[in-house]
C-alpha cells in the first residue's frame, strides 16, 4: 500500500470521525478510559454536555458489574449535602437507577444499594436486609475532618477486580463564588485521605464546566488549553480534554434561556476567551526582584527586566517582596499593595498564559480583604 493511500485513508477516517461527533449530542467517555498509563483525566465542557452522567454511568456499572464502589467530591460541604439529599437523587440520574435497577439508601456521606428487603407489612413499608456501600460522597473544604478517619484501607487492592474509581465533579468555582479554600491544597489532601501512596489502580475523573476563569487544577498541571482537543501530559500522568461543543449540542441549546440571556458565558459556550496581550515572547535578560508567596521557592515568581513575570528557575536576587508575613523575609504591606496596583493596572507582562493565570490565582488567595 503506497504512503499517499495510507494518508488519504486517514483522512477519510478523520472526516468520518468529525461527522460523527458533529452528530453526537453529548460526550461519550469510552476512548479516554482506554489509557492505562494517566492517573488523572479532566474534562471540561459546556453544560449540558454529558460529562457528569457519563462519569455517573460509567462508575455505577464498575459498581455493579465489578463490585468497585466509587468517591464523588465536591467543593463544599453545601454541595455535598444536596447531592445526598432524598437519597441521593441528585447523585444518580432517574434512568440510571432504572437502567441498573437500583434502590439507593444514604446514611451520612455513604450511598448503598439495598440489596434485600423483608417483606412489606401492613401498611406497605419494608425494612433492610442487606445492603452494600456503593459510593461515598466528600467535601474538599472539609478535608481536615476526614483525616485520620480510617477511610484507606490498604488491604483494598489485595483482590485484583479492585480500582479506586474518584470523581471531582464542579471542579471550578463559578464567577462569582467565595473564594475561602485553596482548591489544589484540598483536593491532594481528600484524595491522601483515601488512598494515601497508591500508585495504581487508581482513577481520578475531574469534571469542569468553564475556563473562563483560571482553574485551580488545570495550574497544578501547569497546562492551561487554548484550543479544543485531548493533551496528554505524560509527567504528570494526566489527559486534559477540552470537549468542543458539537453541530447538535449547539442545536439543542439554541433558544435555551441561557442562550438568550447569557449567550457568551463560557459556562454554556464553553468558548475561552484568550486575553495574550500580556504575554511576552521576547528575551529576558536580567531577573531584578522576586515575588515570594511560600517558603518553598519552586512556588514562587521572578519578576525579569521590563516587567516580566516568570516561574522561579533558581534565578537568584538581592530584593524578595513578600507576599505576606511569616516567609522568612521583611514584610512590606506597602510593598505588597504595590505588587496588586501593578497588576490591577496591567502593569506586567508574563512568559506565558499559564503563568499569568498562576500569578493570578495567588493573588486572589491573598488578597487583602475590604
Amino acid at each position: 500500500m503506497s504512503k499517499s493511500t495510507n494518508i488519504s485513508r486517514k483522512r477519510v477516517k478523520a472526516k468520518e470521525r468529525r461527522e460523527i461527533l458533529a452528530g453526537r449530542e453529548f460526550y461519550n467517555l469510552r476512548s479516554i478510559l482506554g489509557y492505562d498509563w494517566a492517573l488523572f483525566l479532566a474534562l471540561v465542557g459546556g453544560r449540558e454536555a454529558g460529562k457528569s452522567y457519563q462519569v455517573t454511568k460509567f462508575y455505577t456499572a464498575q459498581f455493579i458489574t465489578k463490585d468497585r464502589p466509587f468517591y464523588w467530591l465536591r467543593l463544599t460541604e453545601e454541595s455535598k449535602r444536596k447531592l445526598l439529599k432524598n437519597n441521593a437523587e441528585n447523585l444518580i440520574d432517574p434512568d440510571i437507577r432504572r437502567m441498573f435497577n437500583l434502590d439507593l439508601k444514604t446514611i451520612g456521606d455513604n450511598v448503598y444499594q439495598v440489596t434485600k428487603r423483608s417483606k412489606p407489612d401492613k401498611d406497605g413499608k419494608t425494612k433492610i436486609l442487606e445492603k452494600k456501600l456503593m459510593c461515598r460522597v466528600m467535601a474538599l473544604s472539609t478535608f481536615y475532618n476526614d483525616k485520620g478517619s480510617g477511610l484507606f484501607d490498604n488491604e483494598f487492592l489485595n483482590n485484583p477486580q479492585m480500582y479506586y474509581n474518584i470523581a471531582l465533579d464542579e471542579m471550578n468555582r463559578e464567577k462569582n463564588e467565595k473564594n475561602s479554600f485553596d482548591i489544589v491544597y484540598a483536593f491532594v489532601n481528600q484524595i491522601e485521605n483515601l488512598i494515601r501512596s497508591t500508585k495504581k489502580r487508581v482513577r481520578i475523573i475531574m469534571i469542569g464546566n468553564t475556563l473562563e476563569e483560571a482553574s485551580d487544577l488545570l495550574c497544578a498541571f501547569n497546562f492551561l488549553p487554548e484550543e479544543y482537543g485531548r493533551f496528554k501530559i505524560r509527567k504528570k500522568r494526566a489527559i486534559i480534554e477540552y470537549i468542543e461543543p458539537s453541530e447538535a449540542y449547539l442545536a439543542r441549546r439554541k433558544g435555551t434561556v441561557a442562550d438568550i440571556l447569557l449567550p457568551t458565558a463560557s459556562t454554556f459556550t464553553n468558548k475561552i476567551k484568550v486575553d495574550d496581550t500580556l504575554v511576552y515572547k521576547g528575551k529576558l535578560k536580567k531577573p531584578e526582584y522576586i515575588i515570594k508567596f511560600y517558603k518553598e521557592p519552586e512556588k514562587n515568581f521572578v519578576v525579569w527586566d521590563g516587567n516580566v513575570i516568570r516561574k522561579w528557575n533558581k534565578e537568584s536576587c538581592k530584593t524578595v517582596i513578600a507576599m505576606k508575613p511569616y516567609l522568612d523575609e521583611l514584610f512590606i504591606p506597602k510593598a505588597r499593595n504595590n505588587i496588586y496596583a501593578q497588576f490591577d493596572g496591567r502593569g506586567f507582562k508574563y512568559r506565558d498564559l499559564i503563568t499569568f493565570k498562576q500569578f493570578q490565582k495567588e493573588l486572589e488567595l491573598l488578597r487583602p480583604k475590604g
